[in-house]
């Protein structure tokens, strides 16, 4: 809808300029090479225009955690080794089990999210992982009250890498297998994970 949307102001765009140029022709202001310029320079201003826009859709959808891929169930996820804010260290074979987030600063669906992980999280094993620095993510982490792990990590850090995230918040529940049972950019939508006594 977003984008359908953008083509038709770009289109727009582009239809209104040629109709200017047209009255300017007719009325003898504009040369016809001037004319076929100045079509094919709109013409390239208007696939600029609509790139630009397309652009800020898509990052503006990242940013929501919306039309975003997510890994799907059945994906291994690579290994990888992170230190939590408490000097833990996290692996994936060490997740089994868990209930996995990922949220990034400035982004208001993890304002909505992060309450019900926080939720969701307890009894459970549960990691946060926070993308940006320590200033950046302090609100998440008083946010989160000791209800889960954290991590933080900068947006390609290992974690986020191996999870393949492209947008926030980004939830996955991972087996003991190191294998993903279930994802969503919405933590009420999984299931929950086992509590953490009965995680061997």
């Amino acid at each position: 809808m977003i984008i359908s949307r953008a083509r038709k102001l770009s289109m727009g765009y582009i239809a209104r300029n040629l109709i200017m140029l047209d009255v300017g022709v007719r009325r003898g202001r504009f040369p016809m090479p001037y004319l076929v310029a100045a079509v094919i320079l709109l013409a390239v201003l208007s696939v600029f225009n609509l790139m630009l826009i397309l652009g800020v859709v898509r990052r503006l959808r990242r940013d929501d955690g919306e039309a975003v891929p997510l890994l799907p169930a059945g994906t291994v996820v690579p290994e990888f080794t992170v230190m939590t804010t408490a000097g833990e260290v996290v692996t994936r074979d060490s997740l089994g089990g868990a209930l996995v987030g990922f949220f990034s600063p400035g982004c208001s669906a993890c304002e909505v999210q992060l309450p019900k992980f926080a939720a969701r999280a307890a009894g459970r094993r549960a990691v946060a992982v926070l993308h940006g620095n320590e200033e950046e993510t302090r609100a998440h982490r008083d946010a989160l009250g000791g209800a889960a792990e954290v991590v933080i990590e900068e947006p390609d850090g290992p974690m986020g890498a191996a999870f393949a995230v492209d947008g926030y918040p980004t939830f996955v529940v991972i087996d003991p297998n190191g294998t993903v049972t279930a994802s969503s950019h919405a933590v009420d939508r999984l299931p929950l994970p086992k509590p953490a006594e009965t995680v061997s």
